[in-house]
């Protein structure tokens, strides 16, 4: 099954939250160390986002019922 979720579709292209973050994280040396276990915990998210979405067909609830907060 090869479901493209738009959350899926985001994490491809390296324009999710997790992904920018990472980024972030990657681009500042005074964070390389120090963000070391943020950035293996973004990764695991998105791994477990990927294949909740690749096994249930929709993306996790919390992403697609996300709003911002008023």
């Amino acid at each position: 099954m090869n479901i493209n979720t738009p959350f899926e579709l985001a994490i491809r292209n390296q324009t999710d939250r997790f992904s920018l973050a990472i980024d972030a994280i990657d681009r500042i040396p005074r964070h390389t160390e120090s963000g070391s276990a943020i950035r293996e915990a973004l990764l695991d998210k998105q791994l477990h986002y990927k294949h909740y979405a690749y096994d249930v067909g929709i993306d996790p609830p919390e992403i697609n019922d996300w709003a911002w907060p008023l």
